[in-house]
């Protein structure tokens, strides 16, 4: 890439962001539970999340709620030759986006609760790394209930794990602490990771393995 390419990439990116921030704040208005923040999150929040994908080819990492795309983005920087990708979205804007900016990955319209229908539909093996941007504290306890069945339903038995944020400022909350509790209840590792201060606002990195 010259000089001059650069300049215009490096432009672009935050007429990017703005657009997305615009978009992901209106959609936020419509269905505040179902969006959970009034900005996509930023890539110092994405690489944490994301971290390192040590896939082996065959082998497959869903996404769930990539939004606009940021964790998205990081993903397809890191992702083995070889490996799968598939991403699924309940927002119809949102996943016409992702279509559009990432013609190499795969997206599903539909919801998380799902995900065994949706792998087996697409033919698609466990996932080894579950990545999720859903607003959890957001979500109400049946949703939430049934996200993480779906998650253990994937991930026992296998060493992978999964990967989700909570905002420092809604740490405490109710929904957010029950979230915690079941992920405790089902999971035999934990780990926290921050608070990742240079994202707006601000969260927790929370990581999950050996499901029961």
């Amino acid at each position: 890439m010259d000089a001059s390419s650069r300049g215009s990439a490096s432009a672009a990116h935050p007429r990017r962001f703005l657009r997305d921030g615009l978009g992901f704040f209106g959609t936020f208005l419509k269905s505040p539970l179902s969006v959970g923040a009034v900005l996509p999150s930023s890539r110092y929040l994405a690489r944490a999340l994301v971290g390192r994908l040590e896939l082996q080819p065959g082998e497959l990492v869903v996404e769930y709620g990539p939004g606009t795309g940021p964790m998205t983005a990081v993903i397809r920087e890191r992702l083995p030759k070889g490996a799968r990708y598939l991403g699924i979205e309940l927002e119809p804007r949102f996943h016409q986006l992702l279509v559009r900016r990432y013609p190499t990955l795969d997206f599903h319209l539909g919801s998380a609760e799902d995900v065994a229908a949706i792998l087996a539909a697409r033919g698609l093996p466990r996932p080894q790394r579950i990545v999720s941007g859903l607003p959890f504290a957001s979500l109400a306890e049946p949703a939430q209930q049934a996200v993480v069945s779906g998650i253990v339903g994937c991930l026992r038995g296998t060493p992978g794990d999964f990967r989700t944020f909570q905002y420092l400022h809604a740490y405490g909350w109710k929904t957010a602490r029950r979230f915690r509790a079941m992920m405790a209840e089902r999971f035999d590792g934990f780990e926290r990771v921050g608070p990742i201060v240079r994202n707006v606002p601000p969260a927790f990195v929370l990581r999950y393995w050996g499901a029961k």
